[in-house]
């Protein structure tokens, strides 16, 4: 699992990933893989971050959002902690996606269940019907 760390990572999978509003947290999706991807007219700064998502080839990119609105530092980290863990997890599943996940308010009240159930109902519908 790679992290995603400058902003213009976080922006073209802002700009051209899949969006899903949730009730504990925004996910969005990009799957550089994709040949649509390939057909696009990027600026230099986005050609170049998406070489370098490219170049992830089949780890996991993550990006997390967790602001202090959520709640405080312990409970933001067990929101990360829980992501992550999601994550390796279903590492098979996720291979060559790149994620970031914003989370909501209220989302350290929700058990791991809550989470996984939420992210794995987002993945088994639409994610299925847009991937292709």
């Amino acid at each position: 699992m790679i992290s995603l760390k400058n902003k213009a990572e976080f922006d073209l999978v802002y700009k051209y990933g899949f969006k899903h509003y949730g009730k504990l947290f925004n996910l969005y999706v990009l799957n550089p893989q994709k040949t649509s991807l390939f057909q696009k007219n990027f600026s230099y700064k986005e050609r170049k971050t998406f070489q370098t998502l490219i170049a992830l080839q089949k780890h996991i990119g993550l990006g997390l959002s967790v602001s202090k609105k959520v709640g405080n530092a312990p409970e933001r980290n067990k929101i990360k902690r829980r992501v992550r863990a999601f994550c390796r997890i279903h590492r098979d599943f996720l291979e060559h996606l790149i994620l970031i996940f914003v989370a909501k308010e209220g989302i350290h009240k929700a058990s791991y269940a809550e989470l996984e159930s939420e992210i794995c109902a987002f993945f088994e519908t639409k994610w299925k019907k847009n991937a292709k």
